[in-house]
């Protein structure tokens, strides 16, 4: 083997394992899409996860809704479904959300359709 090729199979190996270890090191947070459904109570103007506090809706005039939509529409995130971290999906590494922008699935709260898993 000559010398360059040597360099570069040196050069190729340490880019991969860089390359590994910063996406195990760097996570990403998983956003609610835009496709997904939630529930809207029309009296507050909020919107929902579909897996609710009953005290949240109760006495209200709640619908379903795509997110997209219900933004569109004005409607806020119900500070209490934040607080319990509903909207919130899970933290990925690097490669994994890579990955799923290539289409690979992984353990997701949603899935492309924006159905909620859970």
């Amino acid at each position: 083997m000559e010398k360059t090729s040597k360099i570069i199979t040196v050069v190729v190996i340490s880019l991969f394992l860089i390359g590994f270890f910063l996406g195990i090191y760097i996570t990403v947070d998983e956003r609610i899409p835009d496709n997904a459904v939630v529930v809207v109570t029309l009296e507050d103007e909020l919107y929902h996860s579909i897996h609710f506090d009953y005290i949240c809706v109760a006495g209200k005039t709640a619908k379903t809704m795509l997110l997209s939509n219900a933004k569109e529409k004005g409607f806020k995130p119900d500070p209490h479904c934040q607080d319990l971290g509903y909207f919130r999906g899970n933290t990925l590494f690097l490669y994994q959300s890579v990955l799923s922008n290539l289409g690979i699935q992984y353990n997701s709260r949603w899935d492309e359709n924006g159905d909620w898993l859970w």
